[in-house]
């Protein structure tokens, strides 16, 4: 079985909780949309959502730590202090999923992404030949109200937290202490040689510039525009690398079928 474990930042942390609770009800309601059933989903949560998604797969642990007080002047340090406490969420639920079912492999799922309908039915048929894991090499990038995703064919694992599927007895080597507590997404050589291998499809759309991301936000992204210098020969370099790597895709039926994806109202 593999379970789906999905770490909510505190409402305190929200610059908008009711906006928030709707892309955190929409990510449930993407994993749930599961086609094989043999899975479970932990949400670890200071507060709970507003109009949270109720389902007998879906279970709420609500955690006792301290909320991180952000010094909203130093951005680095503001990001691993919410990276800290993203970590936390992670370790209470894995240890409430590993205590009360019989999980083979985990997944961290951000809370307002979405993933492919198929990935319980991939790992449970794979659970026979003991694999380490697979990371998501392959997925979308979408920006909120957009008719258009934009699917990386290359280290996406690199870009979105959700990429991790990774056996249960290994997965404490992806909560890394130093330099500071943080949940390594990014991480695919793992102890005495083993190795995560690439899902085979485009598994996970990460939702982009929604006003709640860690890194992404909407200003960083403006800051990243604002710092280039259009039509110069590295400009024109990056541009033809970008249309190498991504291509369009609409989100017609299909697509949302695919991630059980629907537009939230801006």
């Amino acid at each position: 079985m593999v379970c789906f474990l999905v770490p909510v930042k505190s409402k305190k942390l929200s610059s908008d909780w009711d906006k928030f609770s709707e892309l955190v009800e929409r990510s449930l309601k993407s994993i749930n949309g599961q086609k094989d059933k043999d899975f479970q989903i932990v949400v670890t949560c200071h507060e709970l959502p507003t109009n949270k998604f109720e389902h007998p797969k879906v279970h709420y642990v609500q955690v006792e730590f301290d909320v991180p007080t952000l010094t909203n002047e130093d951005w680095e340090k503001d990001r691993q202090l919410k990276e800290g406490d993203k970590a936390r969420k992670i370790q209470v639920a894995h240890k409430y999923a590993t205590d009360n079912f019989n999980v083979d492999y985990f997944m961290v799922v951000d809370s307002d992404d979405c993933i492919h309908n198929g990935i319980s039915k991939y790992v449970n048929s794979m659970i026979k030949n003991n694999e380490p894991g697979w990371y998501v090499n392959k997925g979308y990038f979408y920006t909120e109200g957009s008719k258009l995703a934009w699917m990386i064919r290359s280290n996406f694992n690199v870009r979105c937290g959700t990429c991790i599927i990774i056996r249960n007895d290994l997965f404490e080597q992806i909560i890394v202490k130093d330099p500071y507590l943080y949940y390594f997404h990014e991480k695919i050589e793992l102890e005495n040689n083993l190795k995560l291998k690439p899902y085979p499809k485009a598994a996970a759309l990460y939702s982009m510039a929604n006003g709640e991301n860690h890194y992404m936000s909407q200003s960083k992204m403006m800051n990243l525009v604002n710092q280039t210098k259009f039509f110069t020969m590295d400009h024109i370099k990056s541009v033809y690398s970008k249309l190498s790597r991504y291509r369009p895709r609409r989100i017609g039926n299909s697509f949302k079928k695919s991630f059980n994806f629907y537009h939230i109202n801006q």
